[in-house]
Order: C-alpha cells, then structure tokens, then sequence
C-alpha cells in the first residue's frame, strides 16, 4: 500500500498564480494599513510587484514595504513576491 503522503508530494511544490499574489497583497496592505487599492493598480511580473495608483500611496506602501513582504511571505509560502515597485 502507498502511502498517502507519497501521493500528495507532487502537490506540495504547486506556486500560487498572479491573480492569488495579486488577492493576497491586497488582503495585506488593506488589512495592515487600511490603504485601499483595486486589483487593476497591481500587476506582478518576475516576482515583483508594480503598483499603478498615486505617489502618496505608493510612498505609504513603500515605508512599510518589508513588514509587507514578510506578512506575504507567510501567506504564499511559495514562490512569493521580492520586490515591490
């Protein structure tokens, strides 16, 4: 008998696609910073995250954008975002 783990491994290294990143960096920056972005401002190329929306914004993510990265890397525990642009 195989067991069940086995057959679950190839699940396990699935990397979530751009419009989950996309859903949980916008789940992150509206939760922790009350910031309200649509999903069109964002866009995710290459692991790194463009923001399309003013500069007041993009300055309030940018001071807090390591607190940012590290509650994303604990959301998409794979293959998460580097960068924010």
């Amino acid at each position: 008998m195989i067991p069940l783990s086995s057959l679950l491994e190839r699940y396990r290294n699935l990397t979530p696609t751009d419009s989950l990143k996309k859903i949980a960096v916008l789940e992150v920056i509206t939760n922790c910073f009350g910031i309200d972005l649509k999903k069109e401002d964002i866009s995710i190329q290459n692991n790194i995250i463009y923001l399309k929306t003013s500069p007041k914004l993009k300055g309030e993510v940018f001071i807090n954008k390591k607190k940012i990265l590290e509650s994303l890397g604990k959301i998409l525990t794979n293959n998460t975002p580097k960068d924010i642009r």
